[in-house]
């Protein structure tokens, strides 16, 4: 069932929905969410990226301050932070769609789906269709959010805020994307024909480089816990190397069957 404005405004009275609401905001059955002052830029990388090189993916951006207005030039493609803080209820989701007024611009904005549980601020992918350059500025109401009610509220354990699922859980919105954290809770097989279980991935304190915490799936006496900066972990590698029992192009490479025995197992236990 999709939230009108009553529903809607008496959430927001309660710091449910959108904790730093605007009534004015508030249409018949949707909400208006505005662009903060900052912008992520896209860099070029003059290469491919892997999408679970966390350290590539974080340097493909550049942040702007848009105070003074940013023109979104034609084929441009922006990530415009929103002003909003979320703060979802276990049993209600969201949906974050452009406005018709910038479909008739030429500007297309990607449908963000909020989740039951999620908090924090996100920012949203905006593409430039037309052949017209366009001021982004702050407080421009860029997006609409349609909520909806679920048929039964969300387990805890289920709902984004638990602890396997936070990759953007109390983002500030100015974090580009975090594919990468697909692997965290993953079976993986290294080259030498070992299986390893990926638990986190972390920052450095002194480098600021993505870690890879991981722990074997097999018996030794030196560590069961091993860490590995991600862009080692992830790199392609000799298929051709003596050492390469298995073939594999990168070190790590993912084995869903094993993760999928692998998770059940702990559940059940």
């Amino acid at each position: 069932m999709v939230l009108g404005y009553n529903t809607i405004k008496k959430l927001l009275s309660k710091n449910l929905l959108i904790e730093n609401a605007n009534n004015q905001n508030i249409h018949y059955s949707s909400y208006d969410v505005t662009a903060d002052k900052y912008i992520l830029k896209f860099k070029k990388i003059n290469k491919p990226i892997s999408f679970f090189d966390a350290q590539e993916l974080n340097n493909m951006y550049e942040e702007v301050n848009i105070t003074e207005g940013y023109a979104i030039e034609p084929g441009e493609t922006i990530l415009v932070v929103l002003e909003d803080i979320f703060n979802i209820p276990d049993n209600i989701c969201g949906s974050i769609r452009g406005r018709t007024s910038f479909n008739r611009l030429g500007l297309t904005i990607a449908t963000q789906h909020l989740h039951p549980g999620f908090k924090g601020k996100l920012n949203l992918a905006v593409t430039n269709n037309s052949v017209n350059s366009y001021i982004i500025t702050p407080k421009i109401q860029i997006a609409q959010v349609i909520f909806e009610k679920l048929d039964k509220k969300v387990k805890k354990d289920n709902s984004y805020s638990s602890k396997k699922k936070t990759t953007y859980q109390n983002n500030d919105g100015r974090q580009g994307s975090m594919i990468y954290s697909d692997y965290i809770g993953k079976v993986v097989r290294h080259f030498k024909g070992n299986y390893y279980y990926i638990q986190d991935i972390c920052m450095d304190s002194e480098t600021k480089d993505y870690t890879v915490i991981y722990r074997n799936l097999y018996e030794r006496e030196d560590s069961n816990i091993w860490a590995r900066p991600a862009k080692m972990f992830f790199e392609e590698i000799d298929p051709n190397r003596k050492d390469n029992i298995t073939n594999q192009k990168y070190r790590f490479e993912l084995v869903d069957d094993l993760t999928v025995d692998y998770t059940k197992k702990n559940k059940d236990e």
